[in-house]
């Protein structure tokens, strides 16, 4: 395989990523309004905060998975064209040990961020 090769197989691995991206972003922005619904109401039923918080609880799951099968695209593919000697393998192979690279350690921070701020809505009030 070439290394163009390669790198659009990559690139198209990314494309199906990113739909997946953009559903994780809509269901968390549901799981806050559901949240923020729950902690509106003056008495809310246990089952409401119960049934909101395993919703919020998978779509983080769901979400932190979705960005550690982004970040093994590019650490397969990253791996493929170092082991082929391509330049641009060298230049991606940097990114990798960063922690803001997708599935890094400060996405994965930020995904148990969303899922503590959600939970702390249903049940923590003033």
């Amino acid at each position: 395989m070439t290394e163009y090769q390669i790198l659009n197989l990559m690139y198209i691995a990314f494309i199906s990523n990113s739909m997946y991206f953009v559903a994780m972003v809509l269901l968390t922005w549901l799981g806050f309004r559901m949240a923020n619904n729950v902690r509106s109401l003056e008495n809310p039923p246990m089952i409401g905060k119960i049934m909101t918080s395993i919703y919020c609880l998978f779509v983080g799951f769901f979400f932190f998975n979705t960005s550690q099968i982004g970040g093994g695209i590019l650490g397969s593919y990253v791996g493929q064209l170092v082991d082929m000697g391509a330049a641009s393998g060298d230049r991606l192979s940097v990114l990798i040990d960063t922690p803001g690279i997708i599935g890094g350690s400060l996405q994965t921070a930020f995904h148990a961020f969303i899922v503590i701020f959600q939970l702390l809505l249903v049940w923590v009030k003033d």
